[in-house]
């Protein structure tokens, strides 16, 4: 099992709320003990196309807000570090996040237990609980 003065790539989830926002500065304190790159990640749900409802276009604002928010986000937690990349994934955000990690060959995963969404699990959110289960690497769940 790796440590974290071993971790090379950390995956850090976020939905811009406070808690989140509590990985991230994780992140920024591990990154300047080990140097590792940091991937920032947001992830939003696919657009609907139903037989009267189209999100196709709210879809299209809305990734386009999150990535400038993600560039916001790593310039004022990162600033001056070439070693953080910002990402917009489209899917379900358990199943986005363990493919990310495995995909970008990540060490660890840094999330936050509860994110902005409304009903709260009994420890965990249930994107944190899902990352937990079926991460691929080091999960470090932060309050």
């Amino acid at each position: 099992m790796s440590t974290p003065t071993h971790w090379k790539r950390i995956l850090v989830p976020t939905d811009f709320s406070e808690d989140s926002l509590t990985a991230v500065r994780e992140a920024r304190k591990l990154q300047q003990l080990t140097q590792a790159e940091v991937v920032l990640v947001y992830v939003t749900e696919p657009p609907f196309e139903g037989l009267r409802i189209q999100t196709g276009d709210l879809h299209r604002e809305i990734k386009t807000s999150a990535a400038k928010r993600m560039q916001a986000l790593a310039t004022e937690y990162f600033p001056g570090r070439t070693r953080v990349t910002t990402l917009v994934e489209e899917g379900r955000a358990g199943e986005v996040i363990c493919d990310l990690a495995r995909t970008r060959g990540v060490d660890a995963i840094i999330i936050a237990s509860h994110g902005i969404t409304a009903m709260k699990h009994f420890l965990l959110g249930s994107v944190a609980e899902k990352v937990v289960r079926h991460a691929p690497c080091s999960v470090l769940v932060v309050r």
